[in-house]
């Protein structure tokens, strides 16, 4: 899938953009808003991006957790060629260290992103302090001539690019989610 962004100004525009899409075929799963002001879209009917969205968490915590691997692989290889778990009669302190290693970066990479703005949408922070709204939709091949009829009629939006999107699989889980939290 590909996502589009677009911002706005409007909560209320981007409430009939919604609708419009979801006329055109695009699920509720397919269609947020990022917005300062979460519990203000949750009352045009929009769904809103967690806040946890504004910080890079996710990207960096995989981060941490690679780097956390490579050391403590390191260190495994590093005392298996050396000896060391032979010379004390036991690897239990090395596995220790690895994986107070892996914990430790895992962990650090979590508070680097939680003070890191998020990597796809450091851009547009300007944007939130002005008080606009990013519609991000996440589209299919076959759904890209529906946004842009949909877009074309709504000439307030600005386009902002595109970037990968969710995958099917994810965009289908938030789908079934979204049914069942909704009946």
């Amino acid at each position: 899938m590909v996502r589009h962004y677009y911002l706005s100004n409007s909560l209320w525009e981007l409430e009939l953009i919604e609708r419009q899409l979801e006329k055109r075929g695009l699920s509720p799963a397919q269609i947020h808003v990022l917005s300062q002001k979460p519990n203000l879209a949750s009352r045009f009917h929009l769904l809103p991006r967690s806040e946890f969205w504004f910080y890079d968490l996710p990207h960096c915590l995989w981060r941490g957790l690679a780097l956390g691997l490579i050391l403590a692989g390191a260190v495994l290889v590093g005392v298996a060629y050396s000896g060391w778990a032979e010379a004390i009669g036991s690897w239990l302190p090395f596995w220790m260290l690895a994986l107070m290693l892996l914990g430790f970066c895992t962990w650090e990479g979590g508070l680097i992103g939680l003070q890191s703005p998020h990597h796809d949408l450091g851009r547009f922070h300007d944007a939130f302090n002005r008080g606009q709204h990013l519609l991000l939709v996440d589209v299919k091949a076959e759904q890209e001539s529906a946004l842009r009829h949909v877009m074309a009629a709504h000439p307030m939006l600005t386009d902002q690019g595109t970037s990968s999107g969710a995958s099917n699989l994810y965009v289908r889980c938030e789908d079934w989610w979204l049914h069942l939290w909704r009946h």
